[in-house]
């Protein structure tokens, strides 16, 4: 999926910025945008910070439009390697060519022989632009590493750890709250109980002296005061909210506990494809290796031939087109698995080059498909968090259902500083306080139509996940079994291939078969054997696959284990 957002800018320029997957179909997407942005190829900036993956079509097509003269921006690490191996293996293949031309006018078997004898080493020099030796890993050390390490997994088990602090908090509702309360106040002035009318009433009633009785004054409260107390409020009845929040609260953990594991089973198929691809990607460079050395030996041969007068000088040059292709295809190689060694480095967040130690593999059983079928449906993540959302939606209406009830609280205080009170302030209370709502506008009745409303639709999700988790087992399941059974065909023409090329070569040498004979037997040879490793590899995925949609993706090391056939032999 490609993304492309375009901004023209001054002087006829114009800016791309393209996000997600780079590859066939994406390059021509990309191609039309620039052609509709009007600008010529000097003039587009190619920003390409959110772009995620790129193949080997789309590392091509930015390494052409480079070289038009666009300028690239942002470009992801993974890319930058790409490029500047590309350019230097583009150097080396044009210095080859130039060798080439010269062997031909030359046509002296000595020198061929030279260039063939050379050729390794610049395989070597254009090879994987990582520094270091790559460390071997097994498949069940880089899941340990990938789910201990890779920022989506650690972002999943924080959520857990989240919720589950949650759901403690949401235990403290079961208790009383007890608080500490502190003030410190400054008057305008002193609050003073005059009663000295009464007093004048008095003396003037019973003919008083004016000093005879004292002054009905009295400070009820002074300037400056300070109040402490300590409250506790304890819920005795609440029409089941607490209730209700505390078994949401737990299903929210149960929800994220879910999500945890449907994470740990994507990142584990997407580990499947990434480490196995970099195992496919270097055993398809050391196929075309070998077949770069047949090839070398029957350039070696066609020149001997052709000094000899037995073969005409048309069949040593075709076999001499047939090894500079071979090389080709074999440098490409190279640059697939620097591709496929960053990206499973990506998804382990490691800077370290990882070399494969687990081999490809396949099973001649794995089980029936209503076994799949039935364990998907009581362990796949994916119905466990609609399970944990359907009981969420349930507490809801209870929660909205509670609020028809009466509120009933047990409260008490007890004033810690005494020398400051009124006389009308208590230094204790205690008592009961109950609460109900007799008039809200309507909005209790609304809330727990929703909430069912909620509830209803959870339970459709769940109806609807339960028929696509079906189709997913049998689809995976069905693509595994098409992959060993395509395995087991292809092994079969792998002998005939192999003894196919053995008597073109034997035939070529007794001058009874062309060059053209022994080269298409040897790339038909080639062919069957990257077939055989692409179906073990398909073999693999779908059944990682198969196990995450089964919900049981941890599964895959023990079925790795069992295996009884290997591809690589």
């Amino acid at each position: 999926m490609i993304r492309i957002d375009t901004r023209q800018g001054e002087g006829g320029s114009a800016e791309l910025t393209v996000s997600g997957t780079l590859d066939g179909p994406a390059v021509s997407i990309v191609r039309d945008a620039i052609a509709e942005s009007g600008s010529p190829l000097p003039s587009v900036v190619l920003a390409l910070r959110g772009l995620v993956t790129a193949d080997h079509d789309g590392c091509q097509a930015l390494l052409e439009w480079v070289a038009s003269g666009a300028r690239l921006e942002r470009c992801p690490a993974f890319l930058r390697q790409w490029l500047r191996a590309e350019r230097r293996a583009r150097i080396r293949e044009r210095a080859r060519i130039r060798d080439a031309k010269s062997r031909v006018r030359r046509i002296t078997a000595g020198v061929i022989v030279a260039a063939a004898l050379t050729a390794p080493s610049m395989l070597h020099a254009a090879g994987d632009p990582q520094v270091g030796p790559a460390a071997a890993v097994t498949f069940a050390d880089a899941r340990a590493r990938m789910l201990s390490g890779n920022e989506t997994a650690r972002a999943a088990q924080e959520d857990v750890t989240e919720r589950r602090e949650e759901r403690a908090a949401a235990k403290g509702l079961y208790w009383p709250r007890v608080e500490l309360h502190a003030q410190a106040t400054h008057l305008n002035d002193d609050i003073v109980l005059d009663l000295d009318p009464i007093r004048q009433v008095i003396n003037n009633l019973h003919h008083l002296p004016s000093t005879l009785l004292p002054p009905f004054e009295s400070t009820f409260q002074k300037q400056r005061f300070w109040l402490s107390s300590l409250s506790v409020t304890w819920p005795i009845y609440t029409g089941s909210r607490v209730q209700a929040a505390n078994k949401a609260a737990a299903l929210q953990l149960t929800d994220a506990e879910a999500a945890a594991r449907q994470t740990a089973g994507a990142l584990s198929s997407d580990l499947v494809r990434r480490y196995f691809g970099l195992r496919l990607a270097l055993r398809a460079r050391d196929v075309r290796a070998r077949v770069l050395e047949g090839l070398d030996v029957h350039v070696t041969h066609a020149a001997a031939l052709e000094r000899e007068g037995q073969i005409a000088r048309v069949e040593r040059l075709h076999a001499e087109v047939a090894r500079s292709e071979a090389e080709r295809q074999l440098m490409a190689s190279e640059h697939d698995v620097a591709l496929a060694r960053t990206a499973l480095a990506s998804l382990l967040a490691s800077d370290a080059a990882i070399d494969p130690a687990s081999g490809l593999f396949l099973l001649s059983e794995v089980g029936p498909l209503d076994a799949f079928v039935a364990r998907a449906m009581e362990n796949h993540p994916g119905l466990a968090r609609l399970d944990a959302q359907r009981g969420r939606a349930a507490e809801a209406v209870r929660a909205e259902k509670a609020a028809w009830l009466p509120t009933v609280a047990a409260f008490g205080m007890r004033e810690l500083h005494t020398d400051d009170l009124t006389i009308v302030s208590p230094t204790w209370a205690v008592g009961v306080a109950a609460t109900f709502t007799l008039f809200d506008g309507m909005e209790r009745g609304h809330r727990v139509a929703a909430a069912r409303s909620r509830q209803a639709r959870v339970g459709l999700l769940e109806a609807r996940a339960r028929r696509d988790i079906t189709t997913l087992v049998e689809q995976k399941y069905r693509t595994m079994t098409k992959a060993r059974e395509e395995f087991a065909s292809l092994d079969r023409t792998r002998e005939l291939a192999a003894e196919m090329l053995r008597v073109r070569q034997r035939a070529f040498e007794e001058g009874m078969a062309t060059s053209l004979e022994v080269v298409d037997a040897q790339l038909a040879l080639q062919g069957v054997q990257l077939q055989r490793l692409a179906a073990a590899y398909a073999f693999d995925v779908a059944l990682a696959e198969l196990l995450e949609a089964a919900g049981d993706a941890d599964q895959f090391e023990a079925h790795r284990s069992h295996a009884d056939l290997d591809p690589e032999k």
